[in-house]
């Protein structure tokens, strides 16, 4: 006599066959995101450059001008738009570089939001001696000693004079 053998499936079993087939097709899918995603990641973050970023010491606004660390400096406000800019900013480097003691000089961009109010165009005040009387205008050189203000030079040329830019 032969034997049959006879394989009998039940629903349960299959379903279990479908969990388990769709279970290893989910873990494949994750794996394989997931390496995919830190090649193309570590690619990106090789791609990036780092700077350094810069605090600028020498700037000031209105409001903190005469409260800076040193017992005397200068005050330079221009408005950086204004085609005379590198003018001034150039009278500074030649003076820096051509003393013996500089003194330092602090620069006040009179197109800043919050030097605004205190930009003229004519009629500025050189008697200022606080914050609140301030008008200045394009091309000032404002000495402050002991946090007060004791001199207000106006005009590229007696700025060159103050500083004693002769470039040749």
């Amino acid at each position: 006599m032969k034997t049959e053998n006879r394989n009998y499936v039940t629903e349960e079993q299959k379903e279990i066959k479908k969990f388990f087939g769709v279970l290893i097709i989910l873990v494949i899918l994750i794996f394989g995101v997931y390496f995919i995603s830190k090649v193309l990641i570590k690619t990106e973050v090789d791609d990036l450059s780092y700077e350094i970023g810069e605090v600028a010491t020498d700037k000031v606004i209105v409001g903190t001008m005469l409260t800076a660390p040193e017992k005397e400096y200068y005050v330079l406000a221009y408005d950086s738009t204004d085609d005379l800019a590198e003018t001034y900013t150039m009278l500074t480097t030649y003076y820096k570089s051509n003393s013996e003691n500089p003194i330092k000089i602090y620069y006040l961009d009179l197109n800043n939001v919050f030097n605004q109010k205190y930009y003229v165009k004519e009629n500025s005040n050189p008697k200022a001696t606080k914050i609140a009387d301030l008008k200045i205008k394009n091309g000032t050189l404002i000495k402050v000693k002991n946090g007060k203000i004791t001199e207000y030079i106006e005009n590229k040329d007696q700025i060159k004079t103050k500083l004693k830019v002769n470039p040749k």
